[in-house]
C-alpha cells in the first residue's frame, strides 16, 4: 500500500488550499441552514407561548359561560350544624327559617350470624331488590362471608347495595345497606340454594333481620313541613339545595341568600385580565422591535392576524336576550381602549350588578351567542388536539425534517467536493514532482557534458 503526502512535489499546502475552497462554498450555506433552524425553533417556542395564553384565556371563560358563575349567590347558614346550603343564579335573595325534624336514613338488613367470617355458607344465589330493580349474585360452596360480600359489591349490575361483614359479640354476619336514603330504597333479599339450606338459613324469612329502618327526612322551612327521601333537599326553595346534617326541631337555622357582588366583579376582572394578557402576547409575538431592529417570531403570521380579528369581532358583539333587547360589554362598564385592551368602568359595572344582573348574565352566558361561550369555542378551535395550533406545529415539524434532509445532502456534496479537489491537487502535485525530477535530471546531465564549466 502506497503512502501519499500531499504537497511534497509542489511545496504547496494542499490541505489548507482545499479547506479554503470548500469553506468558501460551505460556510455561507451552513449559515443559511443555521439561521433557518433558529427561525423555526423561535416559531415553535412562540406558538407554544401563544397556546399557553389561549388556554389561560379559555380557563377564564369557563367561569363566565356558566350563568350560575356570572350571577352567583352568597349563602349563609351562620355556624349551623343542622343544615348547609348551595344556591344557583335562579335563587332569589332572601332569608329563611329552617328546622330539621328528622334525618333520612338508609335501609339496613342483616343475615343470620356465623361464628366466624371465614365460614362458608352454601351454594346457590342471592337476589337483592330495591324498588322495581334487582340483581343476582351466584355463590359457590367455597365462598365465605367475606367472599359473598365482595361478590355483591363487585357485581357489575349492582343497583345500589353495599355488603359489609360485621363482627360483634354475637358472631359475624353480612349486613346489606342501601346506598340511597329513604323509604323508597328499602332492600329485600331472597336466597336460593342449589345444595343444602345454608343460604336460606342465613338470608330468608326471619333469618334476615332489619338492622336500621329506612327513614325519610323532615324539614320545616318558614313553618312549612317538607318530607324528602334523602338529606339533600333540592328546590324546596327555588334555586337552593339544602344538605341536612343533624336533626333537632327545637333548633332554628337562619338561611340568608344574597347576590355575590364581589364574586361577580372578580370573575369580570378575571375575564378582562385574561383577554388583555392574550392581546399583549399576540402583540409581542407579531411586532417589530425598532430599537433592536428585530422582528418577532410570528410577525405577519396569518394565524395571529386571524385570531386578533376574531377576538375584536366577538368583543364588539351585542347579545340579544331573545326579547329584542341587546347588551354589549360597553353597556355593563367594560370598554375597549385604543390599544385594543379592555378597561373596567367600576361605577358603571357596580350599577349593572345592582340593577341588571339578568343582562350581564345574558351577555356572557346565553346559549351559543354569549360572549364567554363564543370566546371558549374560538379558543378551543386553536388549542384542541388537531386544532389550528397543532396543525401549525405539524408544519414546523415538516420544515425541520426538510431542513435536516437538505443539510445531509449538502454535507454529502461538500464531502464529495473536498475529495474531488484533493484528488485534483494531488494529481497536480505528482505532475509538478515529476517535472521537478526531470528538470533536476536534465540539469545534472547538462552539467556533466564536456566543456561545461560550473559557475
Amino acid at each position: 500500500m502506497s503512502l501519499t503526502a500531499t504537497g511534497i512535489g509542489s511545496g504547496l499546502d494542499i490541505t489548507s488550499i482545499v479547506k479554503v475552497l470548500v469553506d468558501a462554498e460551505k460556510v455561507p450555506k451552513e449559515a443559511i441552514f443555521d439561521n433557518t433552524e433558529a427561525n423555526i425553533k423561535s416559531k415553535v417556542s412562540a406558538i407554544g407561548t401563544l397556546k399557553s395564553k389561549i388556554s389561560a384565556f379559555q380557563d377564564a371563560m369557563e367561569k363566565l359561560k356558566d350563568g350560575s358563575s356570572v350571577n352567583q349567590r352568597t349563602v349563609s347558614t351562620g355556624e349551623s350544624i343542622y343544615v348547609s346550603a348551595e344556591a344557583t343564579s335562579s335563587a332569589k335573595a332572601g332569608s329563611y327559617e329552617i328546622q330539621v325534624e328528622q334525618l333520612a336514613k338508609s335501609h339496613k338488613v342483616g343475615g343470620a350470624f356465623k361464628s366466624d367470617a371465614a365460614q362458608t355458607v352454601g351454594a346457590g344465589s342471592i337476589d337483592l331488590t330495591i324498588g322495581s330493580e334487582s340483581f343476582s349474585v351466584d355463590i359457590e360452596a367455597t365462598d365465605d362471608l367475606n367472599a359473598i360480600a365482595a361478590k355483591v359489591n363487585d357485581a357489575t349490575d349492582n343497583i345500589g347495595v353495599t355488603a359489609t361483614v360485621i363482627t360483634s359479640d354475637g358472631g359475624s354476619r353480612i349486613v346489606f345497606t342501601s346506598d340511597t336514603e329513604g323509604t323508597d330504597s328499602q332492600i329485600s333479599v331472597n336466597a336460593t340454594d342449589t345444595s343444602g339450606t345454608g343460604l336460606s338459613d342465613m338470608f330468608n324469612g326471619a333469618n334476615l333481620t332489619e338492622v336500621q329502618a329506612a327513614q325519610n327526612s323532615i324539614v320545616h322551612i318558614d313553618g312549612q313541613k317538607l318530607t324528602s327521601q334523602t338529606n339533600e333537599v333540592s328546590n324546596a326553595i327555588s334555586g337552593v339545595t339544602l344538605e341536612l346534617t343533624k336533626a333537632d326541631l327545637n333548633e332554628t337555622t337562619t338561611l340568608k341568600i344574597g347576590l355575590d357582588e364581589e364574586g361577580v366583579k372578580e370573575n369580570i376582572q378575571g375575564f378582562v385580565d385574561a383577554y388583555n394578557s392574550l392581546v399583549e402576547s399576540i402583540t409581542d409575538l407579531s411586532t417589530y422591535d425598532t430599537e433592536k431592529e428585530e422582528a418577532a417570531a410570528l410577525q405577519g403570521d396569518s394565524l395571529l392576524r386571524s385570531l386578533s380579528s376574531q377576538l375584536r369581532s366577538i368583543v364588539s358583539d351585542r347579545v340579544d336576550d331573545g326579547n329584542g333587547n341587546t347588551t354589549a360589554l360597553y353597556d355593563i362598564g367594560v370598554e375597549l381602549d385604543r390599544y385594543g385592551k379592555l378597561n373596567i368602568d367600576s361605577s358603571k359595572l357596580d350599577e349593572t350588578i345592582k340593577n341588571d344582573m339578568d343582562s350581564l348574565e345574558n351577555l356572557f352566558a346565553k346559549d351559543t351567542v354569549g360572549l364567554a361561550v363564543q370566546f371558549d369555542e374560538l379558543a378551543e378551535n386553536y388549542v384542541k388536539s388537531g386544532g389550528l395550533i397543532d396543525s401549525r406545529n405539524n408544519s414546523y415539524t415538516e420544515e425541520t425534517k426538510r431542513l435536516a434532509d437538505q443539510r445531509e445532502a449538502f454535507e454529502l456534496k461538500m464531502t464529495q467536493l473536498e475529495a474531488r479537489l484533493t484528488k485534483q491537487f494531488n494529481a497536480m502535485d505528482l505532475v509538478v514532482a515529476s517535472l521537478n525530477a526531470e528538470s533536476a535530471g536534465l540539469s545534472a546531465k547538462l552539467a556533466s557534458l564536456p566543456g561545461v564549466v560550473s559557475q
